[in-house]
């Protein structure tokens, strides 16, 4: 995968999390989320490209992490990534 996207309930909770994740190093961005992802119409991801695991074991333990998890692969679709 060359690029994951860690859907977020709304634009606080991502914001949030991209912050939690970038104090602790690791490279985040908030983005729109691409159409077809998101299950309430307009929703927003945290997108990195590393250290995935990481980032999500990090948003499990501070209660950031709800919805769900995608990775682009070289095709670039997406696909469902398990917890």
């Amino acid at each position: 995968m060359n690029q994951y996207l860690i859907m977020c309930r709304s634009l606080t909770y991502a914001q949030r999390s991209a912050r939690l994740l970038e104090r602790s190093g690791i490279t985040a961005t908030v983005v729109k989320a691409p159409q077809g992802l998101s299950t309430s119409g307009c929703g927003y991801a945290v997108a990195l490209r590393k250290r995935f695991d990481e980032a999500v074991s990090l948003l499990k333990k501070n209660n950031l992490l709800d919805g769900r998890l995608f990775g682009r692969g070289e095709d670039g679709e997406y696909r469902e990534v398990r917890r």
